[in-house]
């Protein structure tokens, strides 16, 4: 989202979108440890859409994912995206131990 953000300043914004658009496999990391303000629900619809159903997009969330919609500053957006996030999804759960902090 920073990295779009940036695009629109340096007037690069479509050819970035383009860019991500054109990649096999975009993975989204820690999806929801930001604040999805209009401009990122934009952004984040824009980058979706662009990738349709042809191209693999992966997002990695501590939230469960019926906390989703509540991230979206906006409704419509929300809708938009995660029906676009969830249609012919696969959904893996793990659990277990923090392999970042192996005492925890």
């Amino acid at each position: 989202m920073n990295e779009l953000e940036r695009a629109r300043v340096k007037s690069e914004y479509l050819e970035y979108v383009n860019q991500l658009a054109g990649l096999d496999l975009l993975i989204i990391d820690d999806f929801g440890l930001m604040e999805m303000d209009l401009d990122k629900c934009r952004d984040l619809f824009e980058v979706i859409d662009s990738r349709g159903s042809r191209k693999s997009t992966m997002f990695v969330s501590q939230l469960p994912v019926k906390a989703w919609y509540e991230l979206f500053a906006d409704s419509t957006y929300a809708d938009a995206c995660l029906d676009r996030m969830v249609h012919k999804a696969y959904r893996l759960e793990l659990s277990g131990r923090n392999m970042r902090n192996p005492n925890s």
